[in-house]
C-alpha cells in the first residue's frame, strides 16, 4: 500500500472512533451521583395559614402586703478605721431598734458596705498668667451601711422610720420606702388576670371571625406581659424624729395583657 492508501486508511480508523465515542456517550449514563438523606428535607405539609391576631388587657387593684425600706447608716471621720468604728456603732444601735419592733433577721438585709475617702477640693488660680488649677486634698473617709427591710407588718412603717431615725446624731438615712406584694401574693393575682385576659382574647377573635363569615381554628401562638404601677415615697436626707411618721399602702393596680393568634378558615 502506497502512501496515499495509508493516509487514507488512518483517516477512516479515525472518523469510526469518533462516531462510535458519540455513540458511547449518547447511549450512556454519565450523571453525577447525588445523595440525599431524607433526615434532611424538609417538606411542609400545611401551607401557609390564614389567621387572626387578638389582645386583651385586663386589670385589678389590691392592697399590698409587702412593705420594702432602704436604710443608709452614713458616718465621717478623719480616718478610715474611726468611721468605720462609729458606723459599726450606729448600725448595731439601729439594728437592736429595728428587732425592738419585732423585725426578723430574715426581714433585714444588708446590700451595700463601702468606705470612701473624702476630699476638700478647691481651684487654684495665678492671677499673674490666669492660669488655674485644680487642687484635692483628703481631709477624711466615710463609710455607708445600707440595709434593706422588707416587712410584713406593714403597719408598721412609720414607727420603724421614726425608730430608726434616733440611731445615731443625723447618721441615718432612708432612701426609698415602697409598697408591693409578696411573692406569693403576686403569682395568684397574675395566674387569676391571666385566665380572665385569654378567656376575654377568646371572646374577641369569636367576635371577628363571625363579622368575617369564617371558622376560629386553634391557637398558633400567644404571649403575655404584666403592668405594676406602683408609687414609691422617697426621703433624701437625715430623718427628723419628730412627728410621728404616717404611711399609707394604698392600693396597687395590677394589669394582664394576653396576646393571641388564632388559626382561622
Amino acid at each position: 500500500m502506497n502512501d496515499d492508501g495509508k493516509i487514507v486508511l488512518a483517516a477512516l480508523l479515525l472518523a469510526l472512533g469518533m462516531v462510535g465515542g458519540a455513540y458511547l456517550l449518547v447511549g450512556g449514563n454519565y450523571a453525577p451521583t447525588v445523595t440525599v438523606n431524607p433526615s434532611d428535607v424538609y417538606v411542609s405539609s400545611n401551607p401557609v395559614e390564614h389567621s387572626v391576631s387578638v389582645s386583651s388587657t385586663v386589670s385589678d387593684s389590691i392592697a399590698p402586703d409587702l412593705l420594702m425600706i432602704q436604710l443608709r447608716v452614713q458616718t465621717e471621720s478623719s480616718n478610715a478605721k474611726d468611721s468605720q468604728t462609729e458606723n459599726a456603732k450606729v448600725n448595731s444601735d439601729l439594728l437592736a431598734k429595728l428587732k425592738l419592733l419585732g423585725l426578723k433577721d430574715s426581714e433585714i438585709k444588708t446590700i451595700s458596705y463601702e468606705v470612701q475617702p473624702i476630699y476638700d477640693s478647691k481651684t487654684i488660680c495665678n492671677k499673674e498668667t490666669g492660669y488655674c488649677n485644680y487642687d484635692s486634698v483628703l481631709s477624711g473617709y466615710r463609710t455607708i451601711h445600707t440595709l434593706h427591710l422588707n416587712i410584713e407588718e406593714i403597719d408598721k412603717g412609720g414607727e420603724i422610720i421614726d425608730s430608726a431615725s434616733t440611731a445615731g446624731m443625723n447618721q441615718t438615712f432612708v432612701d426609698y420606702v415602697q409598697f408591693t406584694l409578696k411573692d406569693k401574693t403576686r403569682n395568684d393575682l397574675e395566674t387569676t388576670l391571666l385566665k380572665q385576659a385569654s378567656a376575654d382574647a377568646k371572646v374577641k377573635a369569636e367576635a371577628i371571625v363571625e363579622g368575617m363569615g369564617v371558622t376560629l381554628g386553634k391557637p398558633l401562638s400567644a404571649s403575655q406581659s404584666f403592668s405594676y404601677p406602683q408609687p414609691y415615697y422617697m426621703k433624701t436626707g437625715m430623718m427628723d424624729a419628730g412627728a410621728p411618721t404616717e404611711l399609707s399602702g394604698g392600693e396597687i393596680e395590677v394589669s394582664a395583657t394576653v396576646s393571641v393568634s388564632y388559626q382561622i378558615s
